[in-house]
């Protein structure tokens, strides 16, 4: 077997122990005179372990890369850095591509090592196991042996002393799940294959082709932006936002009434101009979804932006049910969450920004005042990034509806539920993803299974701009009094709580709440942009 030591997959414990690994100069030497001349200075080098670059280099060189295929032609194993090079002439033919494509593919799953190393541990969630085996292909795709733990009765026989020897650690483990991922991290399929490189080698040759049409159809699906024309009287596009689309940009969707029907005043202009730099900043274009003059704006320019501050105060907060009403009228709104999500949803964006999701008030179960930001996320596919729930809802009852509406929330980087400016309350969340890589895959796979519905992620507020959980109550519940007091009604309770809870907690709470705005638009830039790439 030939090994070859390198920085790579450190991570999986014994699945990775490395003997009698090629030295840099027998390496070297496989290569071509201009790669030696490069790397003279490492000729004589007996040492095992070779930097990524010079093994980067060796892939990259033609002589090197036709020696290895040689080496698994001739039926020999190659494992490099720990994975199996499940790659030989005949399997770059039928793949069809060339010899250094196929280097290149080696190379791109090595960079990718972070990512390949989290889409691995996403696959493994309940599996128990650990990882046996990695294979790498001629397209890029990889395989992922797993074992686990065998029948434990033997402690009870060394407890008994009916056996004196314990068994070897490899001699505990027995084969378990085995993956297939293509390059992007799809999930291909789970075949029961172990330790069977031409098997492995196979059934990949006899998916890819296949694989690689349905993930096209898939992008498609997910990437286009258009809308039909009996729409286009009441939809127009920005200039960036129509650049963007026509180059294949990702985009986020913005809800514009926190921006500019909030609490975020004096400053509207500045703020909203940071917000798009940071989606900008991020890998994806900025679409704040307002309407003007009885037409949906996807996109604003800086002329819309002046037009939205100056109206602040006056401008309708139009939620999902409003739009039509308003587009009758030609008349202006800013959109909450529910509307930018109707908003996303008619031209075909799967990522939205905003700052709190509405919910169940409290009282709700007598009174059913519940926000239609809930009914708008379960009848759309649009992943929403917000920070949790605005505090003056009741929050039991909101996640209890979302549940029953078949809404997936998903914490990112926390298990709990946050509260708009507080980082989390007592409610425990089901799921939790590290990554908007993770993220982004989710909603790839609700494209490709037909799953309806949209995805809340809950993004807490910076911890250096959270505010003081036991003030923030007191805030809430002081607001809550002053509604009572004078009979606020319907609609126009949020804007009147919020508004006080500001009074309340003074500038510390716009500065929360331009915190964890600008964080929501650089996770939400990121996820589009993850859905748009490779892994």
């Amino acid at each position: 077997m030939g090994q070859i030591a390198s920085d790579f997959f450190k991570k999986y414990g014994s699945a990775y122990y490395m003997e009698n690994a090629f030295s840099v100069e027998e390496l070297l030497r496989m290569g071509s005179h201009d790669i030696q001349e490069e790397y003279a200075g490492l000729m004589d080098s007996e040492e095992s372990y070779i930097p990524a670059d010079v093994m980067f280099s060796l892939l990259r060189d033609r002589a090197f890369f036709a020696n290895l295929l040689a080496m698994r032609d001739a039926g020999e194993q190659v494992v490099m850095s720990n994975v199996s090079i499940a790659i030989t002439s005949n399997h770059v033919g039928v793949e069809g591509i060339s010899p250094e494509d196929a280097a290149e593919n080696i190379i791109a799953f090595f960079e990718d090592e972070d990512d390949v190393s989290q889409t691995i541990r996403g696959a493994m969630i309940g599996n128990g196991g650990r990882v046996s085996k990695i294979y790498v292909f001629a397209n890029g795709w990889f395989g992922v042996e797993t074992e686990q733990l065998m029948d434990m009765s033997w402690v009870d026989k060394v407890e008994d002393g009916e056996i004196e020897e314990l068994p070897a650690d490899d001699d505990l483990y027995e084969p378990s799940t085995s993956y297939l991922f293509s390059d992007d991290g799809d999930l291909i399929a789970t075949p029961d294959f172990h330790d069977n490189i031409n098997s492995w080698m196979l059934f990949v040759e006899m998916f890819s082709a296949v694989h690689e049409e349905a993930s096209a159809a898939d992008e498609d699906m997910l990437q286009d932006i258009e809308i039909d024309d009996a729409a286009k009287n009441y939809i127009v596009f920005s200039d960036e936002v129509q650049h963007a689309i026509d180059a294949g940009k990702p985009l986020v969707i913005m809800e514009s009434a926190a921006t500019f029907g909030g609490m975020i005043y004096p400053g509207i202009y500045d703020f909203a101009k940071a917000m798009q730099k940071t989606v900008r900043d991020n890998g994806a274009c900025p679409a704040f979804v307002a309407i003007i003059n009885g037409v949906i704006h996807i996109g604003l320019t800086d002329d819309e932006i002046y037009y939205l501050e100056n109206k602040r105060g006056s401008i309708f907060k139009a939620s999902a049910r409003d739009i039509p009403i308003l587009l009758a009228k030609r008349a202006d709104g800013v959109m909450t969450i529910a509307a930018a999500v109707s908003a996303a949803a008619m031209v075909g964006c799967v990522v939205a920004c905003g700052s709190g999701i509405g919910g169940a008030q409290i009282g709700a179960e007598k009174s059913m005042d519940i926000s239609t930001d809930l009914e708008s996320l379960a009848s759309n596919a649009v992943m929403v990034v917000c920070s949790g729930t605005k505090p003056i809802l009741d929050l039991n009852l909101t996640m209890e509806y979302l549940e029953t509406k078949g809404v997936p929330v998903i914490g990112y980087g926390t298990d709990r539920m946050p509260e708009y400016m507080v980082r989390g309350s007592g409610f425990r969340l089901t799921y939790r993803m590290d990554t908007p890589a993770e993220l982004a895959e989710v909603m790839k796979i609700k494209a490709k299974m037909g799953i309806p519905g949209g995805v809340l992620v809950v993004n807490p507020v910076p911890k250096e701009y959270e505010l003081d959980p036991v003030k923030t109550r007191m805030a809430v519940d002081e607001a809550m009094h002053d509604v009572e007091k004078n009979n606020v009604q319907g609609k126009a309770i949020t804007g009147y709580m919020m508004g006080r809870i500001r009074e309340y907690l003074g500038k510390e709470s716009m500065e929360s709440q331009k915190a964890f705005l600008l964080n929501n638009a650089v996770l939400a830039a990121k996820i589009a942009t993850a859905l748009r790439g490779k892994r």
